[in-house]
């Protein structure tokens, strides 16, 4: 486990308590996270900061290759962590606020009535989040 991108995850299950989501486990983030940005390695997350593949619909130079949208470029990465933890809030209408394990945490991010935060199947995305969490956190 990376402890510094724990700590962010640590962060964010904070900011996240800040807008009242005060269930989010930080392993379950990190695990997330890990597979986002292909274990902190990704381009998107050393050069923008972002290890999640947030977007926005405003242009700018890093367009999402598989759809309409363009990657949020972050100064820092608390910064991202901070904007990460408000953004979750924004999936309680798919019970986000309600999960108590990673299973029913990624399923609240995928079904989401506001839209879905990954384009993956439940299947596969849940499977490698628990692997990386079981890898990471195995007897905690």
């Amino acid at each position: 486990m990376n402890d510094y991108f724990y700590s962010l995850a640590q962060r964010a299950a904070q900011a996240a308590a800040d807008r009242g989501v005060v269930n989010i486990d930080p392993r379950w983030i990190y695990a997330q996270w890990v597979h986002e940005s292909n274990d902190f390695t990704s381009e998107l997350a050393i050069s923008n900061h972002n290890l999640g593949g947030v977007t926005q619909s405003e242009p700018n130079d890093t367009p999402q290759p598989d759809g309409a949208q363009y990657y949020i470029n972050f100064a820092s990465y608390e910064d991202y962590a901070d904007y990460f933890g408000h953004y979750l809030h924004g999936f309680i209408d798919g019970g986000v606020d309600q999960a108590t394990t990673l299973q029913e945490y990624i399923t609240a991010l995928k079904n989401s009535p506001s839209g879905e935060y990954f384009g993956d199947s439940l299947e596969n995305y849940f499977s490698d989040c628990q692997r990386i969490y079981d890898e990471n956190f195995a007897g905690e």
